[in-house]
């Protein structure tokens, strides 16, 4: 994780670019995200690392994703790029194949730090970043997606007051 945090990539620059350098370079190094470029043939694409670091600090994984610097928006369709650090690691053999990922609430380190603030539960991790420019005097995490909305993943949150900001759609609903 360390080695990608200051790497460049097309999302941190849509951060500063709406929210402006500072709000955008606290959001950066909160959520610890990191940044990496393509392979060929795609060596100009860039790619967001959005971490999983848990309440105690372990990183657990990363999702690798590229988005317009324009937008904001993930590039879908051709051109995309999804994956997880902890497959690319297993295919390279660092990972052992036996090795099982549990994931955990992005931004789940940030529960720590913040014990008495009201915590905001989105579902993907952008909405989580704007919320922490707009809003921070809560402190934002996410579940990645509707599956992870679930007792084991929500555990951190026992005790604490929660306010849900679903995704439109299935989420809302």
């Amino acid at each position: 994780m360390e080695r990608t945090l200051g790497k460049e990539c097309d999302y941190k620059i849509w951060l500063r670019d709406t929210f402006g350098d500072s709000v955008a370079n606290r959001i950066i190094a909160d959520y610890r995200i990191g940044g990496a470029h393509g392979d060929p043939p795609n060596e100009s694409a860039t790619y967001a690392i959005f971490w999983q670091v848990d309440y105690n600090g372990d990183v657990r994984t990363g999702k690798l994703m590229n988005y317009d610097p324009a937008t904001g928006k993930r590039i879908k369709g051709e051109g995309a790029y999804v994956n997880w650090m902890h497959s690319i690691m297993r295919a390279e053999g660092v990972l052992p194949e036996a090795w099982e990922l549990v994931q955990c609430l992005y931004g789940e380190h940030l529960l720590r730090l913040r014990p008495t603030d009201v915590v905001a539960l989105a579902e993907g991790p952008k909405t989580a970043h704007i919320g922490s420019a707009l809003m921070p005097d809560m402190v934002w995490v996410a579940v990645d997606s509707m599956m992870g909305l679930n007792a084991e993943r929500l555990r951190p949150l026992k005790g604490r007051m929660v306010v849900l900001f679903p995704d439109e759609g299935r989420g809302y609903e």
